[in-house]
């Protein structure tokens, strides 16, 4: 008699993602996750795997948000988001680990951009004012990491806990709509000194990291839309349909290898040098215009029948294209700096 083999991680993420699949346009009109899917994720403890003290690798963790993204980007998306936000919680004190992992299955949202602002950062914390836009998974988090700028300072990374915030519901977009995007809103709220965090110590030297697990739910859309296309056609497909499936298909593949190869250098080194930093920050955002564009060509191959709102297909390409937009994956502005770099400028 064989002995019983637990499911691996990569089997755990693929029965949530089949789930996922399932919910997703149940999601779609809730305009948040369904919880039935954040429990499921949290069974198979999903968000946690940067938690500070898990074994789990970076490479693994963008491997489960693809997994889950090819299910329904949403879900991956929310998996990115509280997996990164546990990161960073990780990079502070001791005590506040005890004060919101309390609860160890404790999700965390945010928006690292500085969108709010301080007077002052003191020994005994700052009073913050700020509209953070666009915040995905805020609805199932108690905790928050919102970006902020000291006037005449430096920024600042705030731990808030989500009682003490409005989400407002003003994100009506293209795709992604199961994420659940609010905006996080505080007007002159006290936070302690041991919730502030500098940039400088959190979001600059983490700076690859943060980029490169955004990818990681776009592998999987990308995927997604392979696979959607691939049913679609039978052995007597026209040549060019199938010369089209063909380049998606390399696309994807060329952009999951350039981000787990750049995943595996992030292991041993989470804050590389510059020059790595940049040339990751190069590869990623690559790997998203692969995606993006390996979506597009099949979504236009693919004819009217993806055109009504029921469609998965189109469900597919909005969740992509919406991931796409995200500022941080805009070539100019990632590869530059590489270039720059490589002639010495």
């Amino acid at each position: 008699m064989s002995e019983f083999q637990p499911p691996t991680l990569r089997q755990r993420a693929a029965a949530v993602s089949d789930l996922a699949s399932d919910c997703a346009l149940g999601s779609e009109k809730l305009g948040y996750l369904d919880p039935d899917i954040v429990q499921a994720m949290q069974d198979m403890n999903l968000p946690q795997l940067l938690k500070h003290g898990s074994m789990s690798t970076i490479k693994e963790f963008v491997d489960v948000c693809g997994i889950l993204a090819e299910g329904d980007m949403s879900t991956g998306w929310c998996n990115f988001l509280w997996g990164i936000h546990n990161y960073l919680v990780g990079l502070y004190p001791d005590a506040i680990h005890e004060k919101v992992w309390q609860n160890p299955k404790t999700l965390i949202s945010g928006s690292l951009g500085p969108f709010g602002e301080t007077d002052r950062v003191s020994t005994d914390g700052a009073v913050i004012t700020g509209r953070w836009p666009s915040v995905a998974g805020c609805d199932h988090a108690d905790w928050l990491l919102l970006g902020l700028r000291e006037k005449d300072g430096e920024s600042y990374l705030a731990l808030v806990h989500s009682s003490d915030l409005e989400l407002r519901d003003t994100s009506h977009a293209l795709g992604l709509r199961g994420a659940g995007s609010k905006d996080a809103i505080c007007s002159s709220l006290h936070i302690p000194a041991d919730r502030l965090m500098p940039a400088s110590m959190t979001l600059v030297p983490y700076g690859a990291l943060l980029i490169l697990v955004i990818v990681g739910p776009l592998i999987g859309g990308a995927q997604a839309a392979v696979g959607e296309f691939r049913k679609k056609l039978s052995s007597s497909a026209d040549q060019s349909l199938l010369l089209q499936l063909a380049e998606a298909s390399a696309e994807v593949d060329t952009a999951r290898t350039l981000v787990l190869v750049d995943a595996d250098i992030l292991d041993v080194n989470p804050a590389p040098n510059p020059f790595i930093t940049a040339r990751i920050l190069r590869d990623t955002v690559f790997a998203a215009r692969l995606c993006n564009q390996a979506t597009g060509r099949l979504f236009r191959a693919s004819g009217s029948s993806e055109l009504h709102t029921g469609s998965t297909f189109q469900r597919i390409f909005r969740d992509v294209t919406a991931a796409c937009g995200h500022s941080r994956l805009q070539w100019e502005g990632q590869s530059l700096p590489y270039a720059h770099m490589l002639v010495g400028t």
